[in-house]
């Protein structure tokens, strides 16, 4: 069976629309779906439920949040979407991005870049980012790509790299539970931590109520799709994938196929 729980539309920063998602699940035969924009559940008001045709879509999200100073994401998956605790968390975090979007907006003035936020605003991008500010530094031939902009205004430790303030690592943990929700701890292997770490992070996860981790993140060795296994054992935690599709390219294809999780305990089973 092949399902999806990591990917992204346009209502984050994603490139197909919540509806062609959909239509590319039909394509691709996916099963089960839930849609993980950054930080808000906007796509789900834009579908359209009869036009599913055998996909059981249930919710989800991607939220950002810091572990001991170092940015981590957290999927929630199969929560109430009408959930005041879910919403109230989707609202700060919407607050966040738009004052880091007016910080950096303000800083790339310096560089020769004007009222880019009220440029971007009235192009009513649905979040506002990096890559927005980087096509605006191409077009107005402050930079010659999207490379240049990031490796020269945007990148870490450049003018444009603003942290963001998210709502607190535990926050998100119950927030995610207490509408009803699963916590899963997103692509583990992007942190790039060492192993020890990596299991004081898993630690800390589930200690906050954390009941998943991601195995499978889009195309990985099947070495590192093990070693992740082995850790949910460790911890007694649940097995989630997904594709982590934002647009069409070499690297990502919407849908796992549920065969590559074995002899362990997984999300789906509870969908």
């Amino acid at each position: 069976m092949l399902v999806d729980f990591h990917c992204h539309t346009n209502c984050s920063d994603g490139e197909l629309s919540p509806e062609m998602l959909v239509d590319l699940a039909k394509t691709n035969d996916i099963k089960i779906l839930a849609i993980t924009d950054h930080d808000n559940a906007d796509a789900y008001s834009e579908l359209k439920l009869d036009n599913l045709k055998g996909i059981k879509l249930i919710s989800g999200i991607e939220f950002s949040t810091t572990w001991n100073k170092i940015g981590i994401h957290i999927v929630g998956l199969n929560f109430e979407l009408s959930s005041d605790v879910i919403n109230n968390a989707i609202s700060k975090q919407k607050q966040f991005r738009i004052e880091r979007a007016k910080i950096i907006s303000k800083k790339l003035e310096k560089c020769g870049l004007e009222n880019a936020y009220e440029r971007l605003s009235q192009l009513k991008i649905k979040q506002i980012g990096r890559p927005d500010f980087a096509k605006l530094l191409v077009e107005e031939g402050i930079c010659k790509d999207g490379t240049q902009a990031f490796k020269k205004y945007l990148g870490s430790g450049k003018v444009g790299d603003v942290k963001n303030q998210w709502l607190p690592f535990d926050e998100i943990i119950q927030s995610i539970q207490t509408a009803g929700g699963t916590a899963v701890l997103a692509h583990p292997l992007v942190y790039k931590m060492t192993n020890s770490k990596l299991k004081r992070l898993i630690s800390d996860f589930k200690s906050a109520g954390g009941q998943a981790i991601e195995v499978i993140s889009g195309y990985q060795n099947p070495d590192k799709t093990i070693y992740l296994q082995n850790l949910c054992k460790e911890f007694n935690l649940k097995a989630s994938i997904g594709s982590d599709f934002h647009r069409h390219n070499d690297w990502t294809r919407l849908g796992c196929n549920t065969n590559m999780v074995l002899d362990m305990e997984t999300v789906w089973e509870g969908f």
